[in-house]
């Protein structure tokens, strides 16, 4: 083998390492991060707008079984902790039109504001599982 090949096999081996070690660190590691960020925030809030629904529809099992960071639920009426879950997902409708592209996920949510029933809330469970793992 001459000298010259060894030379020229060792630097493209080394060049296409450099550029792959290059385009990952550029392109594709921070495209994940963006996407994994995305979906977190997504489920985030999606587990939000779910457990919300779930003490307008039943303020009184809810006591029991969720739990709110910003208000005692245990503590307050069930007409207080209904009107505290409503405005709580009006506040969250702003946050889902900068995370979802999907026109029907806030549909949904308003929707279910207005009807405040069990079909509606079926429907945004459905949009809202859709959109996160599509």
């Amino acid at each position: 083998m001459d000298n010259n090949f060894i030379a020229t096999l060792l630097l493209s081996v080394l060049g296409s390492s450099v550029f792959t070690l290059l385009l990952s660190s550029y392109v594709t590691d921070p495209m994940k991060d963006k996407r994994n960020y995305i979906f977190d925030e997504k489920k985030r809030v999606y587990e939000a707008i779910i457990t919300f629904s779930q003490i307008i529809l039943f303020p009184r099992e809810s006591k029991y079984s969720l739990g709110v960071g910003r208000y005692d639920i245990q503590k307050l009426s069930d007409e207080k902790n209904v009107e505290n879950a409503l405005n709580d997902l009006k506040m969250a409708i702003p946050k889902l039109m900068l995370i979802s592209k999907n026109k029907k996920v806030i549909e949904k949510t308003q929707e279910f504001i207005y009807k405040k029933n069990e079909e509606s809330f079926n429907e945004l469970i459905k949009v809202l599982q859709k959109d996160l793992y599509k």
